[in-house]
């Protein structure tokens, strides 16, 4: 028996070696191919061994070349991570090749992907990296990269008191900067069994909940920007600005508060702050309305977000989640309802949950704890308590350490709040609901003022664990979802000259109209655009700003044109060329009146369609020689986008050719004329112009068809490694081709040049001749252009208005459809029933996204609500933490202002009298440059020596080092007299005549 199992244990061995060999040599067959398969796995092995062999030579010479050796883990840890994946991906596929099974993996799952994501990236905000495998549009795997935003604030907490790490905890979280200081004066709250008055509990309520719809709200904007939808996030930010304002009235800071202290709050809230409060919760009602109205039925956003990110009950609960990811599986959990911490109990108000799991659930329930939050904040304004507004037993300290020390602290401190509180030898867990989940603090105390462990429990980071399950098998764009020369004779050369002229002259009055008529559209959008989100828009670079197009378009023409290493330079170079030689020529076949057009064509609608469709193959040219994964799939999905949308557009225009039974775009214009204003072809054919409509956006990639171009998911298009002029090319590309494809809108269904009632007096006022026709001639170009700059406001608005189509979404569209209604476009009947298939679907679609335009339209009329802080903010709040202002006299020099300070700023030097027994100041000083603004000096300073000043430190001054001492009283420091707009000052009449 015993040989029989030792001859099985080496069959075992010899079975594994046998598979490894199989795997090696199935590697090395893999890497023999030919280097055409660049972005496969395994290539990205071999060159992560070929670059591990030069560090490994290199770092044998120079052995003390750190980067290299940082640059040669950081190898080994990627190319083991590929081994590890390859020999798990191998050992399946010999396994099946054993069995003699056949795969059910597809054929494009041999060449995956890995992409990074982060962590300077527009949707990851510099805290976090993604590392993707993909399989085409399909995410096979995601590894979520963390530390990009470590500060050691567990560390910082023990090694400060209470008072001194206050300032730092609003660092934690900086959209819920409430909750932050919360859980930090609640702990040791709990641990010493300390009492909050009443009104200080109700006050906290108050803030908690205001800093909890300024969460939520930095959440929608990002939120919605993510998918394409670019309007609501400066939306919320309208709102924010007037909570970050009532918090400025009560804390004097708009971010970093440091408003709540152990016992109560650092201050009562001012006069009128209550009314103020009541206005702003009226208002902001009416703002979540509209939310709703934009955003919560728009059929495109639904289409994003339902269904996609399900978290199942059972799921949330094995993963920790908390919050609004917890709530929106269906579980009805608030620590709110559940501790009953502060005064929560004591109002009326509803758990927001729901049970589909999904992104609209946590999107629907993070809506509803807004408009909750204000029902709480409305019902503690009404019935807000008098009294204090903090305990007064914890002002005295706990334990007498000095008794000379002792005496001086009782006799000068004592009226303010103690900065030495003292942590009882406990341990204990605290916990509040932020707006992300539970955020937790586990707290242990060793009777003394430092805390022995502090351990934070932050809810984003437990809630981020699910995201690698949640993606798989998702789509790369719900990624974002769920989380750009000879002599001649003097007379002979002025005739060759003049010819010359008049040759150029037909080139140049074409392009010198294209460029001013694309710097028009810039500067449309432009103003359109801050129209639509309340913003101020370009103001300042010529008047109304009609400049700053003309500016940013010379800028591009001076930057520096870079190419990629390693790329196909003739590729990159001929790309940008080939997309706007292929949209420059279309401008050839548009008229602008019945003999006004460079080249009238009998098949020139059609030729537009096959030099349109040159323009994709530019574009695919320009990423694949990019050598940039982000590059090749932005072209790889402006291809697809523009074949799919092709067919549609093509079908368009040839239903408009089979009615005017003719192909030049002269003879269909005159066939619309024929008819006045009715005779349009807009009126013909309404379904059809619709769909010509939404394949010409498809195909300029404007929102909401600009995915291969969409930085927030991963992609920043096939122009992410171009820059200065090439770029520029694809800048302008984008315009033109906006523009052609306006112009052909106005040619096919508007008419053209014909407007019907005024043009048909023109023979009368003039007669046939050169005057009338140039007339005529100009009437025509108005119209026309006035016509396509009309039409423009539609695709400027959709982009501001509409988020935007995953690429599945996009192509079902287009294929499904777009492509089945164009094909019985040219007969009505067939077309309205094909586009009422789809029933009460399309009509709802159409419904909600009329309303959306609506509301973005509404906000055209409005008062712009942009400040540009603090310049135009004259009034500032009675608290406000300006620069600090210094009384010498009355400073005692007794330190606490250095024993409050979380960054041991000020510097006190000073010498005993011994005559008199008192201290004698002899200097004082502040950096302000690392000076934080927190207040904690004026706070508790005895004397009131400290003060903070209305001014604002980052605007009038450069933030000097400030020093006091008894030489400079009167004076300014000589740190600061070095200051141009100071010297100024001291120089004036006023001060040299005293």
């Amino acid at each position: 028996m015993g040989k029989i199992q030792i001859n099985k244990k080496k069959e075992k061995k010899g079975g594994k070696r046998r598979f490894r060999f199989m795997v090696k040599n199935l590697f090395i067959s893999v890497i023999s191919q030919k280097e055409a398969n660049r972005g496969s796995v395994e290539f990205q092995v071999f060159s992560f061994t070929n670059k591990i062999r030069r560090l490994t030579s290199h770092l044998e010479l120079h052995r003390k070349d750190y980067l290299s050796q940082r640059g040669l883990r950081k190898t080994l840890g990627k190319r083991q991570r590929l081994l590890s994946y390859l020999a798990k991906k191998n050992r399946q596929f010999m396994e099946e090749l054993i069995r003699g099974k056949p795969m059910n993996v597809p054929a494009t799952r041999e060449d995956l992907m890995i992409v990074n994501m982060g962590p300077h990236h527009p949707s990851m905000h510099g805290v976090l990296r993604l590392i993707i495998t993909l399989d085409g549009e399909d995410v096979i795997d995601c590894e979520p990269i963390l530390g990009y935003l470590h500060r050691g604030m567990e560390k910082i907490a023990e090694n400060r008191t209470i008072i001194q790490y206050l300032p730092y905890v609003t660092r934690w979280d900086y959209l819920a900067t409430m909750f932050t200081e919360a859980i930090t004066v609640n702990a040791p709250e709990q641990l010493g069994n300390i009492q909050v008055p009443k009104r200080a509990s109700y006050i906290r309520v108050i803030m908690l909940e205001l800093s909890r719809i300024a969460s939520h709200l930095l959440w929608l904007g990002p939120f919605m920007a993510d998918i394409g939808a670019q309007t609501p996030f400066f939306y919320i930010f309208r709102e924010r600005e007037l909570v970050y304002d009532l918090f400025e009235a009560a804390t004097g800071m708009r971010m970093m508060h440091n408003y709540f202290r152990i016992g109560g709050v650092a201050a009562d809230l001012p006069y009128g702050w209550i009314d103020k409060c009541l206005d702003f919760c009226d208002y902001f009602l009416t703002g979540v309305s509209e939310y709703q109205k934009l955003i919560t039925r728009n059929p495109i956003f639904l289409e994003r977000v339902e269904g996609v990110g399900i978290i199942g009950v059972e799921e949330a609960i094995n993963w920790g989640l908390s919050g609004p990811m917890l709530r929106a599986s269906g579980i009805q959990w608030d620590l709110r309802k559940v501790d009953r911490y502060e005064c929560y109990d004591e109002f009326d108000w509803e758990v927001q949950w729901q049970k589909e799991g999904d992104s609209l659930s946590r999107y629907l329930v993070r809506i509803g704890e807004m408009m909750e939050s204000i029902k709480i904040i409305q019902q503690a304004l009404e019935g807000i308590p008098g009294g204090p507004y903090e305990n007064l037993e914890i002002r005295c300290f706990d334990r007498v350490r000095n008794p000379e020390l002792n005496d001086f602290d009782y006799r000068f401190i004592s009226k303010k709040p103690s900065p030495t509180f003292e942590l009882s030898k406990q341990e204990l867990y605290v916990r509040v609901e932020a707006p992300k989940g539970e955020l937790g603090v586990f707290l242990i105390g060793d009777q003394n003022v430092f805390p022995w462990r502090w351990k934070i429990r932050p809810p984003g980071f437990i809630n981020l664990q699910i995201l690698p399950q949640l993606v798989k098998r998702m789509k790369l764009a719900d990624i974002m979802t769920i989380l750009d020369i000879n002599s001649f004779s003097r007379l002979e050369y002025l005739k060759e000259v003049y010819g010359m002229i008049w040759v150029l002259v037909p080139i140049f009055t074409p392009v010198l109209g294209i460029t001013i008529g694309v710097l028009a559209i810039v500067w449309l959008e432009r103003e359109i655009s801050a129209g639509i989100q309340q913003r101020i828009g370009p103001e300042y670079a010529g008047p109304l700003g009609i400049l700053q197009a003309l500016a940013d378009g010379t800028k591009l023409l001076f930057k520096e044109n870079l190419l990629p290493s390693r790329g196909d330079t003739r590729l990159f170079s001929i790309g940008p060329s080939i997309a706007v030689i292929s949209i420059l020529l279309s401008y050839l076949i548009i008229p602008f009146g019945s003999n006004l057009v460079l080249s009238d064509l009998n098949i020139g609608v059609f030729l537009w369609i096959a030099i349109s469709s040159i323009a994709p193959i530019g574009l695919l040219m320009s990423g694949y020689g990019s050598n940039n994964k982000y590059s090749f799939l932005g072209g790889l999905r402006a291809a697809a986008q523009s074949i799919s949308y092709e067919i549609p557009l093509t079908l368009c225009v040839l239903s408009i050719s089979l009615r005017a039974i003719r192909s030049s775009t002269v003879d269909i214009v005159e066939a619309q004329s024929k008819y006045g204003f009715w005779g349009w072809n807009l009126w013909r054919q309404p379904i059809g112009f619709i769909v010509f409509l939404i394949s010409s956006l498809a195909e300029c990639e404007r929102l909401p068809f600009d995915l291969p171009e969409a930085e927030e998911e991963l992609v920043a298009g096939y122009q992410t490694e171009y820059s200065g002029i090439k770029f520029g090319l694809f800048y302008v590309a984008s315009y033109l081709n906006l523009l052609v494809s306006s112009l052909f809108v106005t040619v096919l269904y508007l008419g053209g040049w014909d407007l019907s009632i005024p043009y048909i007096f023109v023979p009368e006022f003039f007669e046939i001749n050169k005057a009338g026709e140039v007339f005529g001639t100009t009437i025509g170009i108005f119209i026309t252009l006035a016509k396509t700059y009309l039409f423009l406001f539609i695709p400027i608005t959709t982009r501001w208005t509409l988020p935007r189509l995953r690429m599945d979404q996009l192509l079902n569209l287009g294929w499904k459809f777009l492509l089945p209604i164009s094909l019985d476009i040219h007969d009505m009947f067939p077309m309205v029933t094909g586009f009422m298939n789809y029933g009460q679907q399309t009509v709802r679609a159409a419904r909600y996204i009329g309303q959306s335009f609506m509301i973005t339209l509404s906000h055209a009329n409005r008062l712009p609500v942009t400040i540009q802080y603090p310049y135009e903010k004259l009034i500032t709040s009675e608290r406000f933490r300006g620069r600090i202002h210094f009384e010498f006299d009355k400073c005692i020099a007794c330190e606490v202002c250095v024993r409050v300070c979380p960054i041991d700023l000020p510097v006190v030097d000073w010498k005993l009298e011994t005559d008199i027994r008192k201290k004698q100041l002899l200097n004082y000083s502040i950096d302000f440059g690392i000076c934080i603004f927190c207040g904690n000096c004026v706070e508790y300073c005895p004397t009131n020596c400290l003060s903070m000043t209305e001014e604002y430190e980052l605007s009038t001054y450069d933030r000097h080092e400030l020093n006091y001492n008894q030489i400079s009283l009167g004076r300014l420091p000589m740190s600061v007299i070095d200051d141009y707009t100071i010297r100024t000052i001291l120089n004036s009449p006023q001060i040299t005549s005293e």
